[in-house]
């Protein structure tokens, strides 16, 4: 079905996803008391010394990465459908892209997330019946990879109160891990590492930290509950920092949002 088509179906999508599920809206985080984004751990264990030797490392790497790149073009008009659509920045979008397969769309991590914004295979299905997808779910398919993966990190920067830092680490463990986690002692370092080389690099294509409005992001329909959505599973292609430690974060939660 071409994009024209799939979008004059929108509306009627919308209301049978709501019957799938994806209708309710998420809960907001629940927190015990206030948040702490990483436990201190002296100079070369606090939080804003991981995130330093992040952003150095995403910096190191940068190589010849920008809006230019025939990579970047190739998906543009993807990019900005996306963003249009879900109320984020285009380069929001890019740096996830960039660290999670550097716009390969083959990409295929070791837990067998896919594509562009590498997702895992159920979690394509139940993210497809969220944004009202008609065509074949396929994450190595651009078009919907790019669709589905920005619709999911638009509703974890709403349901994190427009915390780019919590929905980011969310997008890479899960919504559960990180409302744990503000229970008991914030971030660990692989989620610090993983907000931080999203952040540096949405740079390389002219944005910046915080140049994503919560309010314009749709409110519904939701992300539906259940297990897979702690599935969404990253592959972190950057070597050194935590690599071999991100995909140690996901869990199969049931009730994510709950």
């Amino acid at each position: 079905m071409s994009p024209l088509s799939r979008s004059s179906a929108l509306a009627l999508a919308a209301l049978a996803a709501a019957a799938l599920g994806c209708g309710a809206p998420a809960e907001a985080p629940r927190r015990s008391g206030p948040v702490a984004k990483a436990r201190p751990a002296g100079d070369d264990g606090s939080d804003s010394f991981i995130a330093e030797r992040a952003r150095l490392a995403t910096l190191a790497r940068r190589g010849t990465w920008g809006p230019d790149d025939e990579r970047v073009r190739a998906i543009s008009k993807l990019v900005a459908k996306a963003a249009r659509d879900n109320g984020l920045t285009e380069a929001f979008i890019y740096g996830i892209i960039w660290v999670e397969s550097r716009f390969d769309p083959e990409a295929v991590s070791p837990v067998g997330a896919r594509g562009l914004m590498q997702l895992m295979p159920k979690t394509a299905d139940y993210l497809a019946e969220c944004i009202g997808w008609r065509g074949r779910v396929d994450s190595f398919d651009p078009e919907f990879n790019v669709a589905a993966g920005s619709y999911y990190i638009a509703r974890l920067v709403k349901q994190f109160g427009g915390d780019e830092e919590l929905a980011l680490a969310a997008y890479n463990a899960g919504p559960t891990n990180v409302n744990r986690w503000l229970r008991d002692d914030g971030l660990p370092k692989v989620s610090i590492e993983y907000h931080t080389m999203v952040q540096t690099a949405r740079g390389f294509f002219g944005g910046a930290k915080g140049d994503v409005p919560p309010a314009a992001i749709p409110s519904a329909p939701a992300v539906p509950a259940g297990g897979d959505l702690d599935r969404l599973g990253l592959a972190i292609l950057i070597s050194g920092l935590s690599e071999d430690e991100f995909g140690l974060q996901r869990t199969d939660d049931p009730t994510p949002f709950q």
